[in-house]
């Protein structure tokens, strides 16, 4: 189970000082803006028992003047780590955060060496944390997503969207055929899903049809 206190949601925004105004025990101080994240975790896993794993995703950094930042988000995992945790994944940005330090940037196809979005947050917590970390942000290609655990950059890699493109990403890679992921990072696939049509690909369907009209022209008389 994993529980969002990411992107400017609801438990976000309590972390946040730049959303959180509250003038009582849940705003104020970073003891005060954690505690709502610190009540959930302690009632569901009050609910689920010490055996069930329970996750939280969380900013590293809002990107925003006055926001959240990398150095409460370590105080804030030693908090979750005490609270009994067991992994955390660190992400970025909210709605409100320029596009280029958005949590779902539109990048299309970039260099290996800019794929890694939340590195240098990720750096900082596996200095400060013991709790095994998750790290999404922009990952595209296997070499990419074998380094950061070769290189103890996190214990787990996390992806989204090109698991939206091709759902047997892993498997794929897993077989051998370890080219990068078809993901071109175009954000298109939020549309549908804000409509309740369903997570799909847009460019990918976007390419069945165009391949399919092509073929019609070709074996039309």
């Amino acid at each position: 189970m994993q529980l969002h206190a990411a992107h400017g949601y609801l438990l976000s925004q309590f972390l946040s000082p730049f959303y959180n105004k509250r003038p009582d025990e849940y705003g104020g101080s970073l003891e005060n803006r954690a505690r709502l994240v610190l009540e959930v975790l302690a009632v569901v896993r009050s609910a689920v028992g010490k055996d069930y794993p329970i996750l939280i995703k969380m900013n590293s950094d809002d990107f925003l003047e006055g926001g959240f930042t990398r150095t409460e988000m370590v105080q804030v995992a030693s908090m979750l780590e005490k609270g009994g945790v067991d992994a955390i994944e660190i992400s970025g940005g909210t709605h409100l955060s320029p596009e280029e330090f958005s949590f779902s940037r539109v990048t299309g196809i970039v260099p290996e060496e800019e794929e890694l979005y939340f590195a240098d947050a990720a750096r900082l917590y596996k200095e400060k944390t013991r709790t095994p970390l998750m790290l999404v942000g922009g990952i595209r290609s296997y070499s990419v997503a074998r380094r950061v655990i070769e290189e103890g950059l996190a214990d787990f890699v996390s992806l989204c969207r090109p698991l939206i493109r091709e759902p047997h990403l892993v498997r794929r890679w897993q077989s051998g055929d370890t080219s990068r992921a078809e993901c071109i990072s175009c954000n298109r696939c939020f549309a549908p899903a804000r409509a309740a049509e369903g997570v799909y690909c847009v460019a990918a369907a976007d390419k069945r049809r165009r391949e399919e009209a092509a073929r019609k022209r070709q074996h039309s008389p």
